[in-house]
């Protein structure tokens, strides 16, 4: 409930007459303010740490400029704001009203024409959002005021400087229930995520409860990823409707003026659209219902809940800073210790899409996969020289090189909804070697009885015969399927905990050894992971080596050092096993890191580890595995990474990246 203001507070902030204190939070205080003329305002007021931190103070500044420009019924009103003083503020109108969040507690799911007016009125924000240039990406009911108008958004330009002014800082597992696949990932939060989230506000609306699995942090992120939305109570037609806004592929998703059509209430009463105790609740004064809107008023302020819920909003063309692009700046590390300098950017459009990339065993090639190809670059003169796909690639999801100029494509196929126990993966490979690829495999499984999901990872036997994929399983976690390439017949299918998996279960990351005489694969289970070894001689499974505590999709990266006396793992931290030994050796980080990607040095000095979860800018570490210390770390891009390779040489560290101005790229690093 309201507070009176501390013997520390001010009485007076700009024009503003402070009458209460309404919340504080990690990134300031907020109060009652009165305007001269009586108007109600919420004030801002930051905190003193981080008004210190001129980072922020120009950030804020930046996000109050730019939200300036949007303007459209829902969206916050902000009344004065100056950045510039001592303390810098902001005051936004105040506006009555229960938070959806509270509402739902309090008094349960709203009637369909309420939900109706709820998404007609959101949609329309978020398309005036949209055509500022910005995105909301943390749409959640705490978030969301039901005013007597109609539906409001709150404030949340200081949510956003905090975030730019401490980039370590994540978005918790915990407030994860209406996050998007896409930001489950890490990866670009575009419009098409807040059509997504919003679709899921209102599931929550007509249901009381989200649209995914609401268990611990991490299973909830796996369930937004890989399950469909549990849509049974929600009544027709808006359940059709709601089903699209929530599709995984982003660009399946209607925008934000379709969904203003489709949702248009069947009786549009603006002032009857609220149910009786949630209108009177919106009518009234400030001053009143003060316990019950505690919970909105520390939304309206960005404090306490802005400061837990990470990023707020991201601007569709940033500053530059973590861009991958023309970084100034070379990490932090220490004197005469090896370093990353940003060299060659290249870019690779606007996409939703989780590129990936491999170099040829030569050096002189670069692999990238896009939303439904692979595209091969020059790897010295950095020019894009080919695409190559298959008419029946939905998505691609790996790729990599193998001896002799063969390129291995890992994909998602359309699909055939008449039988959705078909496989939906496959691994196509082409010739790279002369001018024209030349398709040589197109490799598939039967059907099992059982929908198999598409290729996690691919991977080359180091002598170029054979290419495994990673995917899930029937009655266990995961498998690897091998096939000979000329061939086209598969030489093995190995299961990885038989008898042990669910429906989000997979294997998500495979390697050959140095030596090709074994294969390790790591999956993903509850979460727990690990990594296990099978012998290519007569394909028998030699060793188990599991981890706890990784992230929602264990273990989604391996390498062996070059002496393939290593094998070293991606969990969300890093995690490194002695091959002879059969046993984890050292474990850096943790699975809230949300690094899912690595790259082992040529040398076998350094592991490159990438990601960022759910960071503004990914960054990328660079360890050392003599010393096992971390030898520099450097920004990665606007968001995380989700690829990172090696030149052969050793000179250039590749990583696929989003650059400050929300586009797909490769950035190249040169490695001192």
């Amino acid at each position: 409930m309201r507070q009176p203001l501390g013997l520390g507070d001010p009485r007076q902030i700009g024009a503003f007459r402070l009458e209460g204190r309404l919340g504080q939070g990690g990134t300031g205080t907020v109060f009652l303010g009165r305007s001269r003329s009586g108007r109600a305002v919420a004030v801002k007021v930051i905190a003193p740490h981080l008004a210190r931190d001129e980072g922020f103070r120009r950030r804020f500044a930046e996000e109050l400029n730019v939200l300036g420009r949007a303007s459209g019924t829902g969206l916050p009103e902000t009344v004065s704001a100056d950045p510039a003083a001592d303390q810098p503020w902001v005051a936004s109108l105040y506006v009555p009203g229960a938070s959806l969040a509270e509402a739902v507690r309090t008094y349960g799911p709203l009637p369909a024409n309420s939900v109706r007016v709820l998404g007609t009125g959101l949609a329309g924000a978020l398309a005036a959002l949209h055509g500022a240039g910005l995105v909301h990406t943390v749409l959640q009911p705490h978030k969301v005021v039901l005013a007597s108008e109609g539906p409001r958004l709150t404030p949340f330009a200081a949510a956003r400087a905090f975030v730019a002014a401490d980039p370590s800082r994540t978005v918790s597992a915990a407030d994860g229930r209406f996050l998007t696949p896409e930001q489950a990932r890490g990866h670009y939060a575009g419009p098409e995520s807040d059509v997504f989230a919003l679709a899921g506000l209102l599931v929550f609306a007509a249901t009381g409860r989200p649209p995914f699995r609401n268990g611990p942090g991490a299973e909830t992120l796996r369930s937004i990823v890989e399950d469909p939305p549990d849509l049974g109570a929600v009544p027709e037609p808006l359940r059709s409707t709601i089903a699209a806004a929530l599709a995984k592929d982003p660009e399946q998703r209607p925008g934000p003026e379709v969904l203003v059509g489709r949702l248009a209430p069947t009786t549009p009463n603006a002032t009857a659209w609220l149910p009786p105790p949630l209108a009177a609740q919106a009518a009234a004064p400030a001053g009143r219902y003060w316990s019950r809107r505690r919970t909105l008023l520390l939304a309206v302020g960005g404090t306490a809940v802005f400061a837990s819920a990470g990023t707020a909003a991201v601007l569709l063309s940033g500053s530059g800073d973590g861009s991958g692009g023309k970084q100034k700046q070379n990490g932090t590390r220490a004197p005469g210790s090896v370093g990353l300098t940003p060299s060659v950017t290249l870019g690779l459009g606007k996409s939703q899409h989780s590129n990936r990339i491999a170099y040829s065993p030569d050096g002189k090639r670069l692999a990238v996969t896009l939303q439904d190809r692979v595209t091969v670059w020059d790897a010295v003169t950095n020019r894009r020289l080919s695409d190559l796909t298959d008419e029946q690639i939905l998505t691609t999801t790996a790729v990599a090189y193998g001896r002799g100029g063969l390129l291995a494509l890992g994909y998602n196929r359309k699909f055939d909804l008449s039988d959705p126990n078909t496989d939906q993966g496959g691994i196509t490979v082409w010739d790279t070697s002369a001018s024209t690829a030349e398709r040589v495999a197109q490799l598939k499984s039967p059907s099992e009885n059982h929908p198999l999901q598409g290729m996690m990872a691919v991977a080359f036997s180091p002598d170029g015969r054979l290419v495994a994929g990673a995917r899930n399983a029937k009655d266990a976690i995961g498998k690897a399927q091998v096939w000979d390439v000329r061939s086209g017949q598969r030489v093995a299918d190995l299961l990885v905990g038989k008898g042990k998996g669910n429906t989000s279960s997979a294997a998500r990351s495979l390697a050959f050894s140095p030596d090709g005489h074994v294969l390790a694969v790591g999956w993903g289970v509850n979460l727990e992971g690990g990594a296990t070894l099978f012998r290519t001689g007569d394909w028998q499974q030699v060793a188990e080596m599991p981890l706890k505590n990784t992230d929602a999709f264990g273990v989604t990266a391996l390498a062996f050092t070059p002496d393939g006396s290593t094998l070293v793992g991606a969990f969300g931290g890093l995690a490194l096993w002695d091959v002879s030994g059969r046993r984890l050796t050292a474990r850096f980080g943790t699975a809230d890191d949300q690094n899912q990607t690595l790259a082992v040095s040529p040398d076998g000095r350094s592991v490159a580890l990438g990601g960022g979860g759910y960071a503004v800018r990914g960054e990328i570490a660079l360890y050392d595995l003599h010393t096992r210390k971390q030898k520099v770390t450097v920004p990665s891009g606007r968001s995380a990474t989700s690829d990172l390779a090696f030149r052969p040489d050793g000179r250039i560290l590749a990583g696929a990246v989003t650059t400050s101005k929300m586009v797909s790229a490769v950035q190249l690093w040169t490695v001192e």
